[in-house]
């Protein structure tokens, strides 16, 4: 027994050993990536900023000489919280950092179907690819532990938050990299897919959270409310990681299993232990996807081949019998900017992608339109106002990172093509090229831009309509907005083609592009809002300056007031305070994008030599 056992467990240990810990892909990723200087910058990046949010927040609640014990352990809490969060916000945009490459890497390198010829079998094959990119985020986060482990010096944190705040910020860069490892198995991935990757992922976190916050038919009931914010666990904390880790920091408090007995069993733990339930569900659903993608590794359809589907598929898309012709193109007077607006050289001017964007604005401004006529004494024009403000923040966000992404990926698409180098032997010249991409650009996400027009211009008609009291948006606000909207995206497109022309690849132009957009717009709105939030009725001149605050400007100024029961009394000071910081800030801002279009056009020509020498 023992002499015919030993074969077959040696057999299973070299299984494991070479699917786990020496599985070739990942020793030979580990191997070349971690003598890189880059990585180890970013580790020391990451690290940099734990480091800072610590020793900031614990100088600040220590500075009191007097101090007691309870309140540095206070002080060592909120210090916790503060680190907790920033930690879990970087493996949210990092994670997928490391893990988008999965996508295109492949493919854009042309060893996938080496890889194929290999003995490595499927399972090698994906896990392999999945550890090797979540190595250096698991590294990333035991590298932060010691600094976490320093706030329980003064009490105040126990060992099972700081295991349970890691537990939840491992479980999400698991479920992250699974999901691109089966987004490049089961489809060969192009760039669009990677900011589709990022925007699903950016989408799925911003819209859960403001849900399960604000929606009160989503509240547990037998759960207790906190006394200072008035929250209250919603049924959707252990399906988001921020909700669940709100739970782990004692920020919404769980009600007792015994509370939420009536519930089925299922309902009983997701009510009680949210964040348990999500860690064990995010950690099922990566397995899932792992499994499903070993069985897409070698399927031939993957590879170009046809298939029963793919054969059943062409009848329906074939026309009749004899030549296939369609209809031709009205090229605009800019061939450029044609190109980039209505082909599918914009990664979102076809398809679903923008239409799903368009519809799913277009729904949630006509539900918030129907609470407001059908229960007007809940959703009260103030009520309604900042809601609007709330989606029309949501749509923008939406349409900057849309408009950002195409940008930065329209002159690095055509340098890996090399159709910029046919481009460049035309007579089209660098002004002529790069307005035409900047064109193209700002009329591909026009009709996203319609969206909220259009919407707070159905608010404002229909309150002029009711001839009510107080009108939730004034009739002038959609024209204001509109113009902002623009100008604003026009930025974003010029920040993209900066990347685009200075990076060869798209991936990293992608990337530094959003990073900055995303620092640079959370930096300004941080400042400016400190600005303008308490300038009365000036905040509506003011606030137009940079983009969110143009939303709470303009849409919603009742919170710059330090009275809101004058907003009324002072409403008309406002709306001709709002145009006319709108018609200044819209002029000046298109002065700079102008001027950095002019410098772009410059330096367009050196760059791209020098790049072509490299």
């Amino acid at each position: 027994m023992s002499e015919s056992a030993s074969p077959l467990s040696s057999r299973l240990l070299a299984w494991f050993w070479y699917l786990l810990p020496a599985n070739p892909i990942l020793v030979r990723v580990v191997y070349a990536m971690s003598r890189r200087s880059r990585h180890l910058w970013l580790r020391f990046g990451y690290l940099a900023v734990l480091f800072a949010v610590v020793m900031v927040m614990l100088l600040t609640r220590s500075s009191a000489g007097s101090a007691s014990l309870a309140d540095l352990a206070k002080g060592a809490s909120v210090t916790f919280m503060v680190a907790s969060i920033t930690q879990l916000a970087l493996m949210c945009f990092l994670a997928p950092v490391f893990t988008a490459g999965a996508i295109t890497q492949e493919r854009d390198s042309q060893t996938f179907n080496i890889l194929l010829s290999t003995p490595l079998s499927n399972a090698q094959i994906v896990i392999g690819s999945l550890l090797s990119r979540l190595y250096f985020v698991i590294v990333l986060l035991l590298a932060g532990l010691p600094i976490f482990f320093s706030t329980m010096i003064y009490g105040g944190v126990t060992t099972d938050q700081i295991v349970m705040s890691f537990s939840i910020a491992g479980s999400t860069a698991v479920l992250t990299g699974s999901l691109a490892i089966a987004i490049s198995m089961i489809r060969v991935g192009t760039r669009r897919t990677i900011f589709s990757f990022f925007f699903a992922i950016a989408l799925y976190l911003a819209a859960v959270y403001a849900v399960g916050t604000y929606a009160t038919q989503f509240r547990i009931a037998e759960a207790p409310v906190n006394p200072v914010t008035g929250e209250q666990l919603s049924w959707l904390a252990a399906f988001h990681p921020f909700m669940a880790l709100d739970v782990t920091l004692n920020r919404v408090a769980a009600p007792d299993i015994a509370a939420v007995a009536e519930y089925g069993i299922l309902k009983q733990y997701l009510a009680a232990y949210p964040q348990m339930m999500y860690i064990a569900m995010t950690l099922l659903l990566s397995i899932g996807l792992i499994v499903l993608s070993m069985l897409f590794v070698r399927r031939g359809a993957k590879e170009g081949e046809t298939s029963i589907v793919s054969r059943f598929a062409d009848v329906f898309r074939r026309r009749k019998s004899g030549d296939r012709t369609r209809k031709p193109h009205q090229v605009w007077s800019n061939p450029i900017a044609w190109r980039e607006a209505v082909t599918r050289a914009s990664a979102m001017s076809r398809g679903i992608g923008r239409y799903g964007v368009m519809a799913g604005g277009f729904v949630g401004f006509a539900v918030l339109m129907y609470l407001y006529l059908k229960q007007s004494s809940v959703y009260t024009a103030g009520v309604t106002r900042e809601w609007v403000a709330n989606l029309v923040a949501i749509e923008f966000a939406i349409v900057l990172l849309i408009a950002v992404n195409t940008a930065a990926s329209s002159l690095t698409k055509d340098k890996e093509t090399k159709t910029l180098d046919i481009t460049l032997t035309t007579p089209i010249s660098s002004r002529y090229l790069i307005w035409g991409k900047l064109r193209g650009l700002v009329s591909s996400v026009i009709p996203l831009i319609l969206v909220p027009i259009i919407s707070l211009l159905a608010f404002a008609a229909v309150d002029l309509i009711r001839k009510v009291p107080e009108r939730a948006i004034p009739i002038e606000t959609f024209l204001e907005v509109g113009a902002s909207l623009i100008v604003f995206s026009a930025y974003a497109c010029m920040l993209g083609l900066h990347f685009s022309l200075k990076q060869r690849k798209t991936v990293k132009a992608v990337l530094l592009a959003v990073a900055v957009l995303l620092v640079a717009n959370a930096a300004i709105y941080s400042f400016w809002k400190a600005i303008v939030g308490n300038s009365g009725a000036l905040g509506s001149a003011l606030a137009p300056a940079t983009p969110f605050t143009m939303i709470l400007g303009l849409i919603d100024p009742v919170p710059m007031l330090e009275d809101p029961t004058q907003y009324l009394s002072k409403l008309s000071v406002i709306r001709l305070n709002a145009v006319i910081g709108t018609a200044i800030f819209v002029a000046l801002h298109s002065v700079v994008v102008y001027s950095w279009y002019l410098s772009m056009v410059r330096s367009f020509d050196q760059i791209i030599r020098k790049q072509s020498g490299q």
